[in-house]
């Protein structure tokens, strides 16, 4: 399973339970509201623990985590 579909799930299952939204790699995550500043903390947990990948606290920003492409994109050039 590739980093985009891992994240996709994991948002789906962990941060929307269950509401209905239309989401895909290209999704404004922020913008759309279904990650806020808990949610990022915890995809930078899920990343840690399932990618086996730690994100300084410094490469925590809107660039890379406004969407799921942009995120797997920051993790595949890091």
């Amino acid at each position: 399973m590739d980093t985009s579909t891992l994240l996709l799930d994991y948002i789906k299952k962990e941060l929307l339970r269950g509401r209905n939204a239309n989401l895909t790699v290209d999704t404004d995550l922020l913008g759309a509201g279904i990650v806020d500043s808990l949610g990022i903390l915890q995809i930078v947990a899920f990343v840690d623990e399932r990618l086996g990948r730690q994100i300084p606290d410094e490469d925590v920003t809107y660039e890379n985590f406004h969407s799921v492409r942009a995120l797997a994109d920051y993790l595949a050039q890091s």
